[in-house]
């Protein structure tokens, strides 16, 4: 497994658990429900009309709704046993230090870990106790009990969450995380600082000094107080780092930090407004 840390903002990052399935290696039982799984809602998505439709366009709103940490942390599989520590090899732990730097991995990835682990352990044990409730609506004809597979969708999806966050756990615990710059990832967020730099009234010097500091430190803060969006084509991420499903994942991550910036934007000049009309009234 490679980790790849991507920064979706000088405030945020997406962490990516890349696994290289073996030719010979055969796949787990629950690897082969969700290939077919996944094969079956592809199918219902190519129906032009109809429930099945309906529920595909209405699970993929679902699905982009879910939190991106969680799919990051549902990408890093869990802890394998029966292994030695001795034996472990460090993971490698791929990053731009155009925006970050080596030393924020260790605290970004023990966040990430640990962060939203109660969380995911709540929201299990309510789709446990949500799943027995579901039974009536297998009585309906024709169409699947919809609620029984979604609270057993987002069942197994709490529990990878809670192992991806285990193993980063573990992997910052015993030291076992290789950090390696990559180049070509890099060039394109250099790019993106350079494009910022001219866009924005905010001086080069300041996010230069930011990102030879890395943004995603609190540091940072000291020179570049604005939260920046840094990525623009996700797809190039994906092809510089040779991960054609990374561009979903990106997507969907930069579409939720767009979504949360700017409802805090809007938050924020609305109370400048209220008062800019009281003024207006008093005059």
């Amino acid at each position: 497994m490679r980790l790849f840390v991507i920064p979706l903002t000088s405030r945020r990052a997406f962490v990516y658990g890349h696994r290289v399935v073996q030719p010979a290696q055969k796949p787990s039982i629950i690897d082969r429900a969700i290939t077919k799984s996944s094969d079956l809602w592809l199918k219902w998505e190519k129906h032009e009309k109809g429930w099945k439709k309906h529920v595909t366009t209405w699970g993929n709103g679902m699905l982009r709704r879910i939190p991106y940490h969680e799919w990051s942390l549902k990408s890093i599989p869990a802890i394998s046993r029966g292994i030695p520590d001795s034996d472990r090899q460090k993971v490698p732990v791929v990053y731009p230090p155009s925006v970050m730097t080596q030393v924020e991995i260790p605290g970004l990835l023990q966040k990430l870990g640990t962060e939203k682990s109660g969380e995911h352990k709540r929201r299990l044990m309510w789709c446990f106790i949500g799943m027995p409730l579901t039974i009536p609506f297998a009585a309906i004809p024709i169409i699947p009990n919809l609620p029984f597979f979604y609270l057993v969708f987002r069942a197994y999806s709490h529990w990878r969450a809670i192992q991806g966050g285990r193993h980063l756990q573990f992997l910052v615990h015993k030291n076992l995380l290789d950090p390696q710059p990559d180049t070509r990832l890099d060039m394109i967020y250099k790019s993106k600082i350079e494009t910022v730099a001219k866009n924005v009234d905010i001086p080069a010097e300041k996010i230069i000094k930011a990102a030879e500091a890395g943004v995603m430190d609190e540091a940072a803060q000291e020179h570049l107080n604005e939260e920046l969006e840094l990525i623009e084509h996700p797809k190039q991420i994906a092809e510089a780092l040779e991960i054609p499903q990374l561009v979903v994942e990106i997507e969907r991550a930069c579409e939720q930090v767009h979504e949360k910036l700017k409802k805090a934007k809007e938050n924020h000049e609305k109370p400048e407004e209220g008062l800019e009309r009281d003024q207006k009234k008093q005059n």
